[in-house]
């Protein structure tokens, strides 16, 4: 009779363990990392919405000479009192207001749009959007004024948004947006349209300074047609 000794190998405790460590850790990671790539994906998408939306400003500039009206809760024809995602001018040289939401369906803009007809943003809030209130010294407001630029002539059309950076989160004064300034230096001035997301933040506006100067063009009662760019 043969006899014959098979040597039967396998995994051990110790190293199934190890594996399940491993293995651990890495979900971990994975689970960890998740919200970061979920921002970095609205960020992205945010960037390229934004360009869209810059894109269809121009395109709507060219074909009207003008630039839109903000669409704003003051319309002055029925439906009174509504954010519908167009445009609120008073006349034809002059609008409601010169801050409110982007008029999305004005400018024939694909994308989400909530309840109310605001164009939102990845996270849900309403694009904002401001533009200059310039005149012509009389009712004319130039920008929003049809061929108004080239009415005027380039050198009486100085828009009066500026843009600036700050990356301060706590309340306080009015964000000082000059050249020079260490704390919030200057971008762009004599901007004449301003696009806005509030980001991941926008449910705080009250916590930030930021924000408030983002949310219209009056913070602390000041119209000083400041915008802030943060990170």
């Amino acid at each position: 009779m043969k006899s014959s000794n098979r040597n039967i190998k396998g995994f051990t405790l110790v190293e199934i363990a190890i594996v399940l460590l491993i293995v651990t850790i890495l979900l971990g990671y994975t689970v960890a990392m998740f919200p970061i790539q979920q921002d970095l994906k609205k960020y992205r998408q945010v960037d390229r919405e934004m360009d869209e939306i810059i894109e269809h400003l121009i395109a709507f500039a060219q074909v009207n000479g003008r630039l839109p009206c903000p669409d704003t809760s003051t319309d002055a024809v029925a439906p009174v009192n509504t954010i519908d995602g167009v445009e609120d001018r008073v006349g034809t040289n002059d609008c409601e207001a010169f801050f409110g939401f982007l008029p999305g369906r004005t400018l024939g803009l694909n994308g989400d749009y909530d309840a109310a007809g605001r164009l939102v943003d990845p996270w849900g809030s309403g694009y904002g959007y401001a533009v200059s209130n310039i005149d012509n010294g009389g009712a004319d407001r130039i920008l929003v004024t049809a061929n108004g630029i080239r009415t005027e002539g380039m050198a009486l059309v100085i828009p009066d948004l500026f843009l600036c950076e700050d990356n301060t989160t706590v309340p306080g004064d009015d964000i000082d947006c000059s050249v020079g300034e260490a704390n919030s230096p200057e971008v762009a001035a004599n901007v004449a349209a301003v696009v806005i997301s509030l980001g991941k933040d926008a449910v705080l506006p009250a916590s930030s300074n930021i924000q408030a100067e983002n949310v219209d063009d009056f913070h602390d009662g000041s119209n000083d047609k400041v915008y802030i760019a943060a990170p």
